[in-house]
Formats: structure tokens, C-alpha cells, sequence
């Protein structure tokens, strides 16, 4: 019996080496994803606020919605990651009283 709790033991601690080491590599491909998606981010609020500064009063309000939608996705993104990278959850959603409303 001995035996056989051993070779139990021992396939448990082999499948948890290779669940953990297939979870980091998981893991470093979404900050990859991550990062790129920071950075499209990045440019697209660089045109946005370059365009703004040459805007109406309109545009800056059609700015503004944009960007909350913007921050939404990265926001929504930023959750999926973490459900991920942990373990799988229902996605958390935020009550929105934390972003800003845009002028009207």
C-alpha cells in the first residue's frame, strides 16, 4: 500500500510541476497581450487628445465618451487577466460610480 501512496504522490507532484509551469507561461503571454494593448491604447488617446486640442466644445465631449469607453475595455480586459492568471470566476463587474459622466 506504501508503495502505491508513493507513485500517487509522486504522479500528483508531476502534474502540479506541469500545471504550474504551463500556468506561468499562460501567464506571460497575457502581459504580453497586456502590454500591446497598453500601448495601442497609448496612440489612440495621443491622436484623441492631439485632436481635441483642435476641437469644439462638442468634440471634447464626444472625447470624453471615448475615452470612459476606452477605460471600460482596458478595465474589462485588465479583469479577464486577472480571472485567468487566479482561477476561473465570474467576471467582476464594476458599478460604474467610479467613472466620470460626459457633458452634455
Amino acid at each position: 500500500m506504501s508503495e502505491f501512496q508513493t507513485r500517487i504522490q509522486e504522479a500528483f507532484q508531476q502534474a502540479q510541476t506541469r500545471a504550474t509551469t504551463r500556468a506561468r507561461e499562460f501567464e506571460q503571454e497575457a502581459r504580453k497581450v497586456l502590454e500591446k494593448l497598453g500601448d495601442r491604447a497609448q496612440a489612440e488617446l495621443k491622436v484623441l487628445l492631439q485632436n481635441a486640442a483642435k476641437g469644439s466644445r462638442d468634440q471634447l465631449a464626444a472625447l470624453g465618451a471615448e475615452l470612459e469607453k476606452l477605460g471600460k475595455k482596458l478595465q474589462d480586459i485588465a479583469a479577464k487577466a486577472a480571472n485567468g492568471a487566479t482561477k476561473p470566476e465570474a467576471p467582476a463587474k464594476g458599478d460604474g460610480a467610479s467613472a466620470p459622466t460626459p457633458p452634455n
